[in-house]
C-alpha cells in the first residue's frame, strides 16, 4: 500500500501509529552493545495482533525457593500480615496438623503457583522466526527448550593434546603429598599429613559455627547481649587456635598440592558442555502436574509483569495523539509505524491491518483511493466494523520491557571454540547474521526471544467512534458482568476488545503467532460524549518481542564429515575399442 494513504487515515489510527513509533524508538534505543554502539544482532519485532495477559494464568508463579514465594509479599516487597486465627474456647481437642491438612484438601495457592510457572515457561518457549519487516512471527511447533536440548546432545568437544612433562611431574608430586598409592598407581587413601589437615579443617569450621551460634543467642537475649563483648573472647580464642593449628601442621603444603590438582588444564569446551547439561537437567522440573514430563523452568523480570495495577517497578507512561503523528510524519515518511503498517497490509487480501491496545487499524490493500482506512473492534466472537471518521484522538497507555530469564540455558557455549556438532557443518545452530537466517532456514537456534513489550491501561479519547459506540453500549448492557450502565457511561468485563482483525493472510502462522485461546477477559469502561467519548482498557497485552541473534555456532564442521574435496568424482567410463576391420 502506498505510504500516501497513511496521512489521511482516521485520528484513532494515527494515534495508534504514533504509539508504535514512540515504543519502537524507545525500545531500539536500549538495544546497544557494551560500548554503546547500536546492536546489529538484537531485533525488535511488533506483533500484528496483541496478545492478552490473563492474570489468572501467570500470578505468583512457583519458584525453586519453594512454593508461591511471591504471594507472601505485597507489591512493594513487604511481607503481608498473617491471617488472624481464633483460639478454641471449648473443651474440644485441637485437631492435629495432619488432620487439618486432610480436611483442607489440596492447597489452591500452591496449585495456582505451579500452574502459573508452567504457563510462564510455555509463554516464553516459542521460537521467533527471523524476519526483516518488523513483524513478529512464531515458528510452527518449534520451541527454544527442545532446539537447545537437541544442540546439547549433539555437541562434541575436540580432543586436547597431552600435557608437557613438567606438568606431569607437578601433578605426580601433588598426588604423592595427598594420597597413598598401590604398586599400580591407584589411589588407596589419604596420607597422614592430609588426614591431619582434614581434622584440623573440621575443628576450625566447628569453632566458627560455635561462635556464630553464640552470637545469635546473645543478640536475642538482652542480658547475654550486654556481656557479649567480654564473653566472646573465649570463643574467638578457639577460632584462632584452630586456624593456627591448620596452618602449622602442614596446612600450606596441603593447600598448595590441592591447588595444583585443581588447576590442571583440561578441556574447557568439554567442561562447559557438561555444565550446560547439568543445568538443563537441574532446572527441568515437574511443572506439568499429573503429566510426567519435566518442563525447563523460566521466569520473567519483573515478576509482577502480569499485574496491570502494580506500578512499583517503574513503568513508562505515554500520551500521544493524532496531531503528534501528523507533526512527526512531516520529518520523514519512513518511520517504523508506516513501514510496519505497509508491510502488514502488502501481504494480505481483503480488509488488512493490525490490532494494538485492544483497538484495530486496518486498510483495504486493493485500493489506493482517499482515506480508505478503517478501524475495527469486536466483542466476543462477533465483529463490528466501523469507519474511523474521527478527526482528533488522544491515546494514553503504560508500557515496559519484560526480560526473559532462562537459568537452564548456558549461552556461553555459543561464544567459544573447541567443539563441533556431530554430523553437522559449522553454523548449524546459527550463522550469526540476520540476513542469512530470514525465512525457513534450517538452523537450530538462529534467534532466541530475550524480552517482550507489555502495554497496559490504555485510554483512547476521540471525537467520533462511529457506530461502534452503540455496539459497546449494547455489549455492556447484555453482559452479566456489567458494573455500571447509564446513558453516558458503561463498563464491564465482557472480553478483551479488539483482539484480532478482519484479515485474510497468505499464511495463518503470522496471524496465529503466539496466540492464546485462554480466558483473557479484562475490565473496560466506556464514557460516551455524543458520537465520541473515552474508552479505557484496564488490562495488559504483549505488543512485541525482542529477539537475540545467536553468534555463529559451531565454528567448525564435524571432522568426520567428508569434505567436498574428499568425495570421489564419478568414474569416467573407459572408451569402447573399435572392432578390428574385416579383411
Amino acid at each position: 500500500m502506498p505510504g500516501d494513504d497513511l496521512p489521511v487515515t482516521g485520528a484513532v489510527s494515527k494515534a495508534l501509529l504514533d504509539a508504535l513509533d514512540q515504543m519502537h524508538d524507545a525500545v531500539t534505543a536500549s538495544l546497544v552493545n557494551p560500548d554503546g554502539s547500536p546492536s546489529t544482532t538484537a531485533v525488535y519485532m511488533q506483533l500484528p495482533i496483541g496478545q492478552p495477559v490473563d492474570p489468572k494464568m501467570y500470578a505468583n508463579p512457583w519458584t525453586p525457593a519453594g512454593g508461591s514465594a511471591y504471594a507472601a509479599v505485597s507489591s512493594t516487597g513487604v511481607f503481608a500480615p498473617p491471617p488472624v486465627t481464633t483460639a478454641p474456647t471449648g473443651p474440644e481437642t485441637a485437631p492435629t496438623p495432619a488432620a487439618q491438612a486432610a480436611a483442607a484438601g489440596p492447597d489452591p495457592r500452591l496449585q495456582l503457583a505451579i500452574s502459573s510457572a508452567f504457563n510462564t515457561a510455555r509463554r516464553v518457549d516459542d521460537m521467533l522466526m527471523v524476519t526483516d519487516n518488523g513483524v513478529a512471527v512464531a515458528w510452527p511447533q518449534r520451541t527454544v527448550s527442545i532446539e537447545y536440548f537437541a544442540a546439547l546432545k549433539g555437541m562434541q568437544a575436540e580432543p586436547i593434546p597431552e600435557p608437557a612433562q613438567d606438568v606431569k611431574d607437578r601433578i605426580a608430586a601433588a598426588q604423592a603429598t595427598l594420597y597413598l598409592q598401590d604398586a599400580n598407581g591407584n589411589l588407596t587413601g589419604y596420607t597422614p599429613l592430609y588426614t591431619q589437615y582434614r581434622r584440623n579443617l573440621k575443628t576450625l569450621a566447628d569453632a566458627r559455627a560455635a561462635f556464630a551460634n553464640a552470637y545469635s543467642r546473645a543478640m536475642s537475649d538482652p542480658v547475654s547481649g550486654q556481656s557479649w563483648p567480654v564473653t566472646s573472647a573465649s570463643l574467638q580464642d578457639a577460632v584462632d587456635q584452630a586456624y593456627n593449628d591448620l596452618k602449622a601442621m602442614g596446612g600450606q603444603k596441603i593447600e598448595d598440592a590441592l591447588a595444583t590438582l585443581q588447576s590442571i588444564g583440561g578441556n574447557a569446551a568439554a567442561s562447559l558442555i557438561a555444565k550446560a547439561n547439568q543445568l538443563y537437567d537441574a532446572y527441568s522440573v515437574g511443572l506439568g502436574g499429573s503429566v510426567a514430563v519435566k518442563v525447563p523452568w523460566s521466569y520473567i523480570d519483573p515478576v509482577s509483569w502480569w499485574d496491570h495495577t502494580n506500578r512499583d517497578f517503574g513503568v513508562q507512561r505515554v500520551v500521544t495523539s493524532s496531531s503528534h503523528y501528523e507533526a512527526s510524519s512531516g520529518h520523514g515518511s519512513h518511520r517504523f509505524s508506516s513501514s510496519f503498517y505497509r508491510n502488514r497490509s502488502s501481504s494480505t487480501s481483503g480488509s488488512a491491518g493490525f490490532s494494538m491496545f485492544g483497538f484495530g487499524a486496518s486498510a483495504n490493500a486493493g485500493y489506493r483511493s482517499d482515506s480508505h482506512t478503517d478501524g475495527s473492534s469486536g466483542e466476543e466472537s462477533s465483529w463490528n466494523h466501523f469507519e474511523d471518521k474521527s478527526s482528533t484522538a488522544t491515546l494514553e497507555y503504560e508500557w515496559f520491557v519484560a526480560s526473559i530469564e532462562r537459568p537452564w540455558l548456558l549461552g556461553d557455549l555459543f561464544h567459544m571454540d573447541g567443539w563441533y556438532l556431530t554430523g553437522q557443518k559449522k553454523g548449524a545452530i546459527s550463522d550469526g547474521t540476520i540476513a542469512g537466517q530470514i525465512g525457513d532456514v534450517p538452523k537450530l537456534l538462529p534467534m532466541i526471544p530475550k524480552a517482550f513489550v507489555v502495554v497496559r491501561n490504555v485510554k483512547i479519547t476521540c471525537d467520533d467512534f462511529g457506530s461502534v459506540a452503540d455496539a459497546w453500549e449494547q455489549a455492556s448492557s447484555s453482559s452479566s458482568g456489567s458494573t455500571s450502565s447509564s446513558s453516558t457511561s458503561v463498563g464491564g468485563s465482557v472480553g478483551w476488545l479488539g483482539l484480532g482483525g478482519s484479515v485474510q493472510h497468505q499464511s495463518s502462522a503470522s496471524d496465529g503467532a503466539f496466540s492464546s485461546g485462554a480466558d483473557s477477559s479484562g475490565g473496560w469502561r466506556f464514557t460516551r460524549s455524543g458520537s465520541g467519548g473515552t474508552l479505557e482498557l484496564l488490562g495488559s497485552q504483549i505488543a512485541g518481542w525482542i529477539g537475540q541473534i545467536q553468534p555463529e555456532a559451531p565454528r567448525k564442521d564435524d571432522p568426520n564429515l567428508a569434505s567436498d574435496e574428499d568425495v570421489p568424482a564419478d568414474p569416467v567410463p573407459a572408451p569402447v575399442p573399435e572392432p578390428a576391420p574385416v579383411p
